[in-house]
């Protein structure tokens, strides 16, 4: 009885934590380079049964798994541990005719090199422009990073060839620093620090096949339709749990109403 009670608690639990990662999601489809985050949801029985090798632990995302979480809760057996993993699919480009703009058109594999406040950052936002000094900056005056260090644009034309070579007035001055990381980490080692921006723990390296196109930005990966549909079926298994708690409610109620009159 208390199971079924708990089993619908953290199916709604579940559903609720999905519903805010996919409005973030949604918040940011108009963000440039913005990458969607997914939810994972594990139960302890699904974290002991992958570390004693009884059997890989089954996908709590896939659609089987989510239409059983709307009529019979999710399985946790006390616990429900969950952790949030980011798409690093490439989103569609943009053309904006601008030349300080830029994208990496590599399947989604590296990113731009930024020089923060707080060090070295990675973004595929390549939403860029012009300081006062002349520096190449994204939006918020952070430095976009060449093979040389700080990129400085001296001159009346900006050009960037497909591999990341920065010409000014024809002539070459330097590279962007286009940084990849292993696609086998948890999250190829990155974090999201900011909106588009992504933090390392992991140990990058310099890309050399990326392409670059001027005058383009690359979008969100996000698919809105999806995600309105991904929300709707939120709520009909936030429903469905919602019932089967008020259900098992009654239970107890009945339960304690009928034992009481019996011992009276």
């Amino acid at each position: 009885m208390y199971d079924g009670i708990n089993k619908a608690t953290m199916g709604m639990l579940a559903m609720n934590m999905k519903q805010d990662v996919i409005l973030n999601n949604l918040a940011n489809v108009g963000t440039s380079g913005y990458r969607k985050e997914n939810m994972v949801f594990s139960s302890f029985s699904d974290i002991m049964a992958k570390e004693m090798n009884q059997g890989r632990p089954r996908n709590p995302m896939s659609k089987s798994n989510e239409m059983q979480q709307a009529s019979v809760g999710y399985e946790t057996n006390g616990a429900l541990y969950t952790r949030s993993t980011t798409s690093f699919e490439q989103g569609s480009l943009k053309n904006t005719g601008n030349q300080f703009d830029l994208a990496l058109d590599d399947n989604g594999k590296s990113f731009f090199t930024i020089q923060g406040k707080n060090g070295l950052t990675f973004t595929r936002s390549g939403s860029f422009r012009l300081d006062n000094a002349g520096y190449l900056v994204t939006a918020d005056g952070s430095n976009v990073m060449g093979h040389n260090g700080k990129i400085k644009l001296n001159g009346t034309s900006f050009e960037v060839a497909n591999d990341g070579s920065v010409k000014v007035d024809g002539k070459t001055i330097d590279k962007l620093l286009i940084t990849e990381f292993d696609p086998n980490m948890s999250n190829r080692g990155l974090q999201h620090d900011g909106s588009n921006n992504f933090a390392s723990y992991g140990q990058g390296r310099v890309a050399t096949d990326a392409s670059v196109k001027q005058g383009f930005l690359e979008m969100a990966n996000v698919n809105a339709v999806q995600s309105m549909v991904d929300l709707m079926n939120i709520m009909r298994a936030y429903e469905a749990n919602q019932k089967t708690l008020q259900a098992e409610d009654k239970m107890i109620q009945k339960t304690v109403s009928e034992t009481g009159r019996a011992r009276g």
